[in-house]
């Protein structure tokens, strides 16, 4: 921490390769279109606060995870007051990279597809609570603080999202490995 707060630039690369799979998955089981723009907007407020932030790893993820949840909700204050309709993914389907991006992605596929199954199947509260305890490898206290709620509503509201993950995918669920 102390290294990337001095401006290493392996150390910040190092806490973005960390975090940013976890980051996405969850804005994108959220809110999927404008995922990859929040992620940038949270790691450019990440960059301008990295010199004032105290703590220790784990507080460093629950700080990118709660500045993550913030703009989420900007994102969706201001898309009600202005209103656009995103273009289809698949126009841009015969324009590559240089690189070759998809190999990298295609380990984290799995992830992503369960994130945004339980985001789909839990109600808004229960599927940001565990999405937050799982992807960000937050502790129930940072969640409840993030949530302004207390660590008891985190424990309550994470065992009735898995209990109702357990009732609605039964037997549906499969282990990917």
């Amino acid at each position: 921490m102390a290294s990337a707060q001095s401006g290493d630039p392996q150390a910040l690369e190092e806490l973005f390769r960390e975090l940013q799979p976890g980051l996405l998955r969850f804005l994108r089981s959220m809110e999927d279109r404008a995922a990859d723009d929040l992620a940038a907007e949270v790691w450019l407020a990440v960059a301008s606060g990295m010199s004032r932030f105290e703590g220790d790893w784990a507080d460093f993820r629950a700080w990118v995870f709660a500045i993550g949840r913030k703009r989420l909700a900007d994102h969706r204050r201001t898309a009600v007051r202005r209103r656009t309709d995103a273009v289809d993914g698949a126009t841009f389907a015969d324009r590559h990279a240089e690189d070759a991006p998809e190999t990298e992605t295609l380990d984290k596929i799995s992830g992503q597809e369960a994130a945004s199954l339980i985001a789909s199947a839990l109600a808004g509260d229960q599927a940001e609570v565990l999405l937050m305890r799982v992807l960000g490898d937050l502790d129930v206290d940072q969640v409840a603080s993030i949530l302004g709620r207390t660590p008891n509503w985190v424990r309550v509201t994470q065992h009735r999202a898995v209990q109702n993950l357990a009732k609605r995918l039964g037997p549906k669920i499969v282990v990917i490995r």
